[in-house]
């Protein structure tokens, strides 16, 4: 009887006590938290000397990834060390409209960070028109896209460019989203001819009918 009452008592007495040393102690607390992949000033809600049993790793990610700006976010804990670690990928902005920032998804977000010259500017009537303008510089060549500024969207969906040849700002009206292959490359064609090379204007809009000032 007595064997049988310690068999049975071995496994609680283990179990409670891995559960007062994870949940009560001091042998597994934090001791120092890691924020990896973000320049921002950010607040996991982790504090220094917590039970490590306590910290969920899912609820933090999730505040994080709730955040516009982030794209996806990983906490993990250390139970030998005591650090709490949590990596967090930033979206990336590819363009600016009304001062917000979109993404290659299409995601809006404000900008964590200072003033970027560098991301091209949409000009829309709303945010819903914007996505258009996203629409065509994912589906641009990246060398094309490198050299974009702006991108304005008519009411008609029709879409206007400018786009830097060295020290030249060029205006191209690109029209609606389609063809864009082929409007690549007679584009280029077109800069390649010696006599183009003062030309500010150009109208792809019928791209076998291109129409250069």
């Amino acid at each position: 009887m007595r064997r049988r009452f310690t068999l049975v008592a071995l496994p609680i007495l283990m179990i409670a006590g891995a559960t007062y040393a994870l949940g009560y102690s001091t042998l597994f607390t934090v001791s120092s938290v890691e924020i990896i992949g973000s320049r921002s000033n950010v607040n996991p809600g982790v504090i220094k000397g917590e039970k490590l049993a306590r910290i969920q790793p899912k609820v933090i990610a999730t505040k994080f990834e709730n955040l516009a700006w982030v794209k996806k976010a990983e906490v993990s804990r250390d139970w030998i060390s005591g650090k709490v670690t949590v990596r967090i990928l930033e979206r990336t902005p590819v363009a600016l409209y009304n001062g917000k920032a979109f993404d290659v998804e299409g995601k809006s977000f404000q900008l964590q960070n200072a003033n970027r010259s560098d991301l091209i500017q949409i000009q829309a009537i709303d945010a819903t028109s914007a996505l258009k303008a996203v629409d065509l510089i994912n589906s641009l060549d990246s060398q094309l896209s490198q050299t974009l500024k702006s991108i304005k969207v008519q009411n008609s969906g029709s879409l206007d460019l400018q786009l830097a040849q060295g020290e030249r700002i060029l205006e191209v009206k690109w029209g609606i989203n389609s063809e864009n292959e082929l409007k690549t490359r007679v584009y280029q064609r077109i800069l390649a001819l010696p006599e183009n090379n003062k030309i500010t204007k150009i109208d792809l809009s019928a791209p076998h009918a291109p129409i250069v000032n």
